[in-house]
């Protein structure tokens, strides 16, 4: 993982959206959000992302910061299940069907510099409403009375120098997406076989408290994160067709850990 030196700063260099969204992608490529509306690497679709990039303000234990913010949405066709999108031999058990899991994202971000990664990033998974964080995985599921029915969770991610690393530990997020007319053009995720994509608004507000994760675990330490109510701009990709992909083996893995709870 490789994320620059904190800035005492508190707001973003002035820098252009394409050199802040460059920026950007340096820090996502070493990341994984898997499966997840967040992309691991941004590269392919600057051009998308660079008119609608904009700034909001966050306060981090207390402290006003000036972030560039994104929102990324992905939807998938009624009855689909994750079991038919991602190839994972042996799971789930037969009969069982998964919905895809969490489809918004939200990425805040400070940057000094095009040819260098974030100061400081947030990375943000969760779903339209009010969905709460916990450290365990993106997504419970009831196996009674309604199986593969999702438990609405979120996982969130902080990430400041090259040796501070938290997770979320507590907080909820309350997010509403409206699509605009504005079609934009971006490459499609590899489980997407037909798709369509639109400029969005995304309202969010809410809190989230993280916790420091070192080598042997969570520590003692937290941060508070809070978003106050504003708007962002971002991407809704609408998938109407998808089809099978067999993912990395560190990304199936982490898929089989995820689920099975």
């Amino acid at each position: 993982m490789s994320i620059s030196a904190c800035s005492d700063s508190t707001a973003p260099s002035k820098l252009e959206p394409n050199a802040a969204l460059q920026s950007l992608s340096l820090g996502m490529g070493s990341i994984l959000i898997a499966p997840s509306p967040i992309p691991a690497t941004m590269d392919e679709s600057l051009g998308s992302l660079a008119s609608i990039l904009g700034e909001i303000d966050v306060s981090i234990d207390g402290n006003t910061q000036t972030m560039f913010a994104l929102g990324m949405r992905e939807t998938f066709p009624a009855g689909t299940c994750l079991e038919d999108i991602y190839i994972l031999p042996s799971f789930p058990q037969p009969g069982m069907c998964i919905p895809p899991i969490q489809g918004l994202g939200v990425i805040l971000w400070q940057s000094h510099s095009a040819s260098e990664p974030p100061d400081r990033m947030i990375l943000i998974v969760a779903d339209v409403g009010t969905v709460g964080f916990h450290f365990d995985s993106f997504a419970e599921y009831d196996v009674t009375p309604n199986p593969g029915t999702p438990i609405l969770s979120g996982v969130a991610m902080y990430l400041e120098g090259e040796d501070n690393f938290w997770i979320s530990r507590s907080g909820s997020l309350t997010s509403q997406v409206a699509a605009t007319s504005q079609s934009c053009g971006i490459p499609l995720p590899p489980y997407a076989k037909v798709a369509s994509c639109n400029i969005a608004t995304f309202d969010e507000h809410g809190a989230i408290t993280f916790e420091l994760l070192t080598e042997t675990g969570l520590s003692d330490r937290q941060l508070n994160v809070t978003i106050p109510r504003q708007t962002i701009n971002g991407l809704w990709l609408n998938i109407t067709e998808t089809q099978p992909v067999t993912l990395p083996d560190f990304q199936r893995n982490s898929l089989k850990r995820m689920l099975r709870r």
